[in-house]
């Protein structure tokens, strides 16, 4: 069995278009997580209206967070017409550092210890057998419009993967199941550990009533679905993506925890 690094160098890649309150929110979870290795979340701006980072000058220097901005198919030089090859585009920029790879949805919710749960259930998976490359807790919260809930599913960004497998299976070009062609392999050739005692650490997102976001996964038998996608997500804000400050942050999860206790 190949040794299993202690720290991980974590990657988390973020796919937005013109979503800007939600991504603003997002980078203040990501700089909120408690994991003490080295992660980085690649934010891939795919609308054609460009953003700039505008971060604390205080990042501790185990959190990178890198920006790129590019909305045409390196494939077909031409605009994109489905999730699947953003995905593909976005894991180029992937760096051949990263030894633990996860997907961070701009519109959910990832709590404080998202990343360093997923590095120590990924750890318990190698343990547990040879030939394991990823780990997800069985289940994960879903928020929707009347409280918190626990739900087991895909859920893809609850998952913790090698890279390597994503080289190997890269994303369907399609929208909505466009991660089940990498997913799916990982459970017909039982190389996933799903933990039934993993700890919940992503909060499946339905319940921003306050932030209007298209849902693709909430109308994938719309052939229209990536196209209605694009001409709702118009909301480019300042142009400046500027995280939400801790206080925010820290008062946010407080209502997340009023919400599991109600």
């Amino acid at each position: 069995m190949s040794r299993v690094p202690d720290k991980p160098n974590v990657w988390c890649i973020c796919a937005t278009c013109g979503r800007h309150t939600v991504m603003e929110r997002s980078l203040g979870f990501f700089i909120a997580q408690d994991y003490d290795g080295e992660h980085t979340l690649l934010v891939y701006n795919n609308s054609d209206v460009e953003q700039e980072l505008d971060l604390p000058l205080d990042l501790p220097s185990n959190k990178h967070i890198l920006l790129i901005n590019q909305h045409v198919d390196s494939q077909t030089d031409k605009q994109y017409t489905n999730l699947g090859a953003i995905y593909n585009d976005a894991f180029g920029y992937v760096s051949i550092g990263c030894e633990l790879l996860t997907h961070w949805d701009d519109d959910d919710i990832f709590m404080p210890n998202h990343i360093t749960e997923g590095v120590a259930g990924y750890k318990r998976a190698k343990e547990l057998q040879k030939g394991m490359v990823a780990y997800k807790p069985e289940r994960s919260w879903f928020r929707h419009p009347k409280g918190l809930d626990m739900m087991g599913n895909n859920l893809e960004p609850s998952v913790f993967v090698e890279p390597m497998h994503i080289y190997d299976k890269k994303y369907a070009l399609t929208t909505t199941d466009q991660h089940l062609q990498w997913f799916r392999p990982l459970l017909d050739e039982q190389k996933m550990f799903v933990d039934p005692n993993g700890l919940a650490t992503l909060v499946y997102n339905w319940g921003d009533m306050d932030i209007p976001t298209f849902k693709t996964s909430g109308d994938c038998h719309n052939p229209r679905n990536f196209d209605n996608y694009r001409m709702v997500s118009r909301e480019h804000g300042d142009h400046y993506l500027t995280p939400w400050k801790p206080e925010r942050i820290e008062a946010f999860y407080n209502s997340l925890n009023t919400l599991q206790h109600a």
